[in-house]
């Protein structure tokens, strides 16, 4: 399913290609799963679950440098990118989908992870180092807009792209850094 759907949109992709992409019947795919927007669905859900078990487990009472935890989750990200492109490939289609039928509740989904990320984040910063320790969530909501702007027309996640982007990325945090920590 994942290669699939990291393949094809939503709507091109076909329950017939996954089902001979794993070897298996169309109808044993369905004795699992309604429909496709189920089984879309679930191997969302599934990808999430990994990438967060694939994530920085912040020490107990660590505080973490706010640019060095976003570095940290980059270099995580494509560690796992290179390990199992399928999935990271799903998941960064997925979260950019344009279909309708399945656009709404992807992004329900989305909402929710990535405000559990957010509190996750701001729990574990430290805050000393800014100039107003009020802005790292203002910060925070930056860093995720640039990340996704970023990733943006890099769906197809060639390497060279997405190094080009990461590049981009670490250059924009250095201005923030700049901008936001004390001198």
């Amino acid at each position: 399913g994942y290669k699939v759907f990291a393949t094809y949109p939503y709507k091109k992709a076909s329950m017939l290609a996954i089902s001979e992409e794993a070897g298996i019947s169309k109808s044993l795919l369905f004795y699992y799963f309604r429909n496709k927007e189920e089984y879309y669905l679930y191997l969302f859900d599934t990808a999430i679950k990994f990438l967060n078990a694939h994530k920085l487990e912040p020490s107990e009472g660590k505080v973490y440098d706010f640019f060095d935890l976003v570095n940290m989750s980059v270099e995580r990200r494509m560690k796992v990118m290179d390990e199992y492109p399928y999935l990271f490939e799903f998941s960064v289609r997925a979260y950019y989908e344009t279909n309708e039928e399945i656009r709404t509740k992807v992004n329900e989904k989305k909402r929710i992870m990535i405000s559990a990320g957010e509190e996750e984040i701001l729990d574990i910063i430290d805050y000393n180092r800014f100039k107003n320790p009020s802005d790292a969530a203002v910060l925070l909501k930056i860093v995720f807009s640039m990340a996704e702007g970023i990733m943006r027309g890099r769906e197809d996640l060639n390497t060279t792209k997405m190094l080009e982007g990461i590049t981009e990325f670490k250059a924009m945090m250095e201005s923030l850094k700049k901008y936001y920590y004390k001198d």
